[in-house]
C-alpha cells in the first residue's frame, strides 16, 4: 500500500509540475504577443520606435498619453546621432496646426516628458512628428523625416 501511494504521489507531482510549466509558458506567450500589442510594449500604453535614417538616428514614442490637455506626456524623444542636431514638430495633419515644437536637441540629448503647446480636446489625435536634422557647423536644416504618432488626451 505504501509503495502504491508513493508512486501515485510521485506521478501526481510530475503532472502538477508539467501543468505549472505549461501555464507559465502560456502566460508569457500571451503577455509578449497580445498584451504587449495592446499596451504598446511600455507602461502607460507608450511604445518607442527607434529610427535610423540616412542623416539621423533617433527614438520617439509612437503613442503619447496626456492625463489632461495641459499635462506632460512622455514623448521619449532622443537624439541618438553623434553628429547632427535635430528638432521635433508635432503637427495635426488635417489642419496642419503645430501643437508641439522641441527646439534644437543636441546629439545624445533626450527630452522625456513635455507638455503640448496647444491644448487639444479630450480624445485621440492622429498626428505627425516631423523630425528635422541640422548641420552641426551651420545649424542649417539638412533634411526631415515624418513619423505618425498618436496623442491621447484625457
Amino acid at each position: 500500500m505504501k509503495r502504491r501511494l508513493y508512486s501515485n504521489m510521485r506521478r501526481m507531482t510530475a503532472l502538477f509540475s508539467v501543468a505549472i510549466l505549461c501555464v507559465t509558458l502560456s502566460a508569457l506567450t500571451l503577455r509578449l504577443t497580445v498584451l504587449g500589442d495592446l499596451a504598446g510594449g511600455l507602461p502607460g500604453g507608450a511604445s518607442i520606435e527607434r529610427v535610423e535614417s540616412d542623416l539621423l538616428d533617433y527614438t520617439i514614442a509612437r503613442r503619447v498619453t496626456f492625463r489632461t490637455a495641459t499635462a506632460r506626456g512622455d514623448m521619449r524623444i532622443e537624439n541618438l546621432s553623434d553628429t547632427f542636431y535635430m528638432s521635433v514638430s508635432i503637427i495635426l495633419p488635417d489642419t496642419e496646426q503645430e501643437v508641439f515644437y522641441s527646439g534644437l536637441i543636441e546629439p545624445g540629448q533626450s527630452l522625456p516628458e513635455r507638455a503640448l503647446h496647444v491644448q487639444l480636446p479630450t480624445g485621440t489625435h492622429e498626428s505627425v512628428a516631423r523630425i528635422t536634422a541640422y548641420d552641426p557647423n551651420t545649424l542649417q536644416p539638412r533634411g526631415s523625416h515624418d513619423r505618425e504618432i498618436t496623442l491621447y488626451i484625457g
